[in-house]
């Protein structure tokens, strides 16, 4: 560099002079990444490279790129770090959340397991009482059938008996209509014959009278 272009640069780094002393001052008291800390390097160091241009002072420019370069690093590693803690929270935040809901499981799980012999015995009972519902049902339904076919078999039986006693009675009748036909019949016979007896008789009685006339008018 030649002493020309010194020259030329002393104004300039005198002008510079108090941000670096405030740059200095900052160092002791804040963090690289801090935001008073990252605009002043930021100023600096577009300050230097823009006047390292126009002077064509090479180690200006590389100076003020140097510091951009250095707090852009800074600034994104802080990002990183502020990135990497957010997982970080986010991991705590979902690890406490499977606790929670593990502790809750297992909870659950042993209310179940505390409450199972309740609700077997529940659902025992409960099928029993199905079982004997369902047992009641079938014996009303046998017996409602057996009912019905005893009052078929009944009533077969009594319709049967009132045909046998119909029977009965029409062959009595016909015995007693046949029987008195029979009286009828006799009795006429009877009639009859009396009347023939009465009449023989009669022709007896006159053939007797009309031989007495004869011997009368022969004697």
């Amino acid at each position: 560099m030649s002493a020309i272009s010194t020259l030329i640069s002393l104004p300039y780094e005198l002008a510079r002079l108090p941000l670096v002393t405030i740059d200095h001052g900052l160092a002791g008291r804040l963090p690289e990444t801090s935001a008073p800390r990252t605009v002043l390097d930021r100023a600096i160091g577009t300050a230097d490279k823009i006047a390292g241009a126009a002077l064509h002072n090479d180690r200006i420019a590389t100076r003020g790129a140097d510091r951009l370069d250095r707090t852009e690093r800074a600034a994104r590693a802080e990002r990183l770090e502020e990135q990497a803690e957010a997982r970080r929270a986010e991991a705590r935040v979902v690890a406490e959340a499977g606790r929670q809901q593990a502790a809750r499981q297992r909870k659950q799980a042993a209310e179940r397991a505390a409450s199972a012999p309740a609700a077997a015995d529940r659902a025992e009972q409960a099928a029993k009482e199905r079982a004997a519902a369902r047992a009641a049902a079938t014996e009303a339904r046998k017996k409602k059938a057996a009912d019905q076919t005893a009052a078929e078999r009944t009533e077969t039986t009594r319709q049967r008996k009132q045909r046998v006693d119909r029977a009965a009675e029409d062959k009595k009748a016909a015995a007693r209509r046949e029987a008195k036909a029979g009286l009828d019949d006799a009795r006429e016979s009877a009639q009859a014959a009396a009347e023939d007896r009465r009449e023989a008789e009669v022709l007896s009685d006159l053939t007797e009278a009309k031989k007495e006339k004869r011997r009368a008018e022969d004697g």
